[in-house]
């Protein structure tokens, strides 16, 4: 077999269908790049040409797909339009492609919410750009919300976008102590630059870019390592907060009144939001967040409007 650039007909159709492009049978530009993409994030030779081997991973991954979800695997993002919930939050559906997150396991059980920061910058759609275009494999959140740039453009701010449907998940924790926690839970991320370091009067990022000083927040004492963090915009905040509600109303397993609500009424915040052995072990549900089954990490940052918003859900 070998179909390539400037073919046409039934078996251009065919691979079109594969990678969830518009079957036209025309072998061009477009689906010579979907099948370089497919081929790289497989280890296979990334040349464009559908040969023995690259037909059968084709053929393989489609069979994954036991519930009719359609692939696609363009490289650019399925915008399936805006809805608002019954609290009044808009909610964008940008949908990654298809091998980005996970769809060959059987519908699951949402129990749990983690929190993060992106480390990045403001756009959330740009996020999620990135995300479709990376070679990472299927590490993504369900979720992204937007942020004010470094230059005070809040076109974006509190501007919340789902990148794949409630059914599947995609790897956002890393290494923790149980692989329930990813097939179970719904990751969420805001758009935020973290941890930041000073340098005389001013404040920069972990790349080095400069900080306005009216969104940096200094914490009362070190948390992970760090004085300094980008601050939560109070946008991003009501929108995570209205997100909250929204998905507790879908998935009714999600106790959002246990996890880091709960351990913020009983401990110092610092506490609440370092790392938990039992969180690391799955043994936590409700919300919490990526420090408290990573040691090695910041997101999120016990600020005041996270967690006054997180008290009193």
């Amino acid at each position: 077999m070998r179909i390539e650039k400037g073919n046409s007909g039934e078996s251009v159709r065919e691979i079109q269908g594969l990678l969830g492009l518009k079957k036209d049978g025309e072998f061009g530009r477009i689906t010579e790049e979907a099948v370089k993409k497919f081929q790289r994030r497989r280890g296979l030779v990334a040349d464009g040409i559908v040969g023995n081997k690259t037909y059968a991973a084709m053929i393989a991954f489609t069979s994954d797909i036991s519930d009719g979800t359609f692939i696609d695997n363009d490289g650019v993002l399925d915008d399936r339009g805006v809805y608002t919930t019954s609290e009044g939050l808009n909610i964008h559906r940008m949908y990654l492609d298809t091998d980005e997150y996970v769809t060959d396991r059987s519908t699951t059980v949402k129990d749990t919410i983690f929190i993060h920061h992106t480390a990045g910058r403001a756009n959330p759609f740009k996020t999620i750009k990135n995300w479709n275009l990376d070679t990472r494999g299927r590490i993504a959140t369900q979720y992204c919300i937007g942020g004010t740039s470094i230059k005070g453009d809040s076109t974006n701010d509190g501007v919340v976008v789902e990148c794949f449907p409630d059914e599947y998940y995609a790897w956002h924790l890393g290494k923790v102590g149980s692989h329930h926690m990813h097939t179970h839970s719904i990751g969420i991320e805001l758009n935020n630059w973290g941890y930041l370091y000073k340098d005389g009067d001013d404040y920069y990022n972990y790349v080095d870019i400069k900080i306005p000083k009216e969104q940096v927040v200094r914490l009362k004492r070190k948390f992970n390592g760090h004085y300094y963090y980008h601050k939560y915009t109070d946008a991003q905040i009501e929108s995570l907060r209205l997100l909250i509600l929204e998905l507790k109303r879908r998935h009714p397993q999600v106790n959002i009144n246990l996890g880091l609500p709960q351990m913020l009424l009983g401990m110092d915040k610092f506490e609440a939001f370092g790392f938990q052995q039992m969180a690391y072990d799955g043994e936590i549900n409700g919300i919490l967040t990526h420090t408290n089954v990573r040691r090695d990490k910041t997101d999120c940052s016990p600020q005041t409007n996270l967690v006054n918003m997180l008290i009193n859900l």
